[in-house]
């Protein structure tokens, strides 16, 4: 004989399954993609946000990419990623009329070493050199042009530039001497110290623009501002873990680059001071990032740094982790 009360109170059970699935739903981390230009420490902040947790935490299941800089753009442009941890060239391309706007930065100058083969002393030696960058167009050449330019070279003229990509084949490229010198950043140029090779200049010491921060379009901040304001939040915070952190970023690097501790704290001390902690945009470098474009003509002289940069984002998600 059937129990009526058992059927009663399995039916009761089923109408609380559907509920019980749109909460699972809600509560289901966002698919993000994220490109990067290479796997060096320049992109410590989405390393630190991913290998700690903090994207997770916020909402997020993210996937950094390994794209160069102008197909980083397309992609973007296109829809194959979400964001571009490329600010410089998410404010370029900004500038040009594309419809992307930088929201945040994580570092406030750009800490690449330029490093020579033996022979050369200082970067004045470089004049008719070959010389080993990930990519044109990127903050890597921007920063190597300014800071060429400070001691009397001109990168178009003077030297010739060897687009390679990925830092780690740069530095095998370059100790096979197929270059005269590398423009990297830690570890890369820690190693490549340690080996005896000369330091000829330090990027950080002629040029302050944003180095590294996130971008994305229009529509997406138009449309997912919650999504952004996420994100946002799990950066901000991989930026406090990093200058608060140091046994923990160490960590982190030393995984990411395979290395030993000692190796990977030289490379945290080189860096850690460079780090924003909140996250902001600082505008005055991209006034200078802009000029540079401006001097080239390759944008117009009316753009101003509030045309490429959106700020709302980050002071909002400031706001919302309590306004620390």
């Amino acid at each position: 004989m059937i129990n009526t009360r058992v059927i009663a109170a399995f039916l009761f059970s089923l109408s609380f399954i559907p509920g019980l699935t749109r909460a699972q739903e809600k509560t289901a981390p966002d698919k993000v993609r994220i490109a990067i230009a290479t796997t060096s420490m320049a992109f410590l902040v989405p390393f630190v946000g991913k290998d700690r947790g903090f994207y997770l935490k916020h909402g997020s299941e993210v996937e950094l990419i390994v794209m160069r800089p102008n197909i980083a753009m397309a992609a973007l442009l296109g829809g194959d990623i979400d964001y571009a941890e490329l600010i410089g060239s998410v404010i370029r391309s900004a500038a040009r009329n594309l419809p992307v706007r930088a929201i945040s930065t994580s570092i406030k100058a750009p800490f690449f070493s330029i490093i020579g083969q033996n022979k050369y002393k200082s970067v004045k030696d470089l004049k008719g050199a070959v010389i080993g960058l990930t990519s044109i167009g990127g903050t890597n050449h921007v920063s190597t042009r300014m800071t060429l330019r400070q001691f009397g070279l001109d990168i178009d003229k003077d030297v010739k530039i060897l687009a390679i990509g990925e830092e780690k084949l740069m530095v095998d490229t370059f100790k096979m001497g197929r270059v005269d010198a590398v423009v990297v950043a830690p570890p890369f140029s820690v190693q490549l110290k340690r080996e005896g090779f000369p330091i000829l200049a330090q990027t950080a010491d002629h040029v302050v623009i944003p180095f590294s921060g996130l971008g994305t379009t229009i529509e997406r901040i138009k449309s997912n501002r919650a999504q952004i304001k996420r994100v946002l939040k799990a950066e901000i915070e991989a930026l406090r873990f990093i200058q608060d952190n140091a046994a923990g970023t160490t960590e982190v690097i030393r995984k990411r680059f395979n290395m030993d501790e000692k190796l990977a704290r030289e490379s945290y001390d080189v860096v850690v001071n460079a780090f924003s902690r909140d996250g902001r945009v600082p505008l005055d470098g991209v006034d200078i990032l802009l000029q540079i474009e401006k001097d080239a003509k390759l944008i117009p002289a009316t753009i101003t740094p509030q045309m490429v940069v959106d700020p709302s984002l980050v002071d909002e998600a400031l706001k919302e982790l309590g306004g620390k």
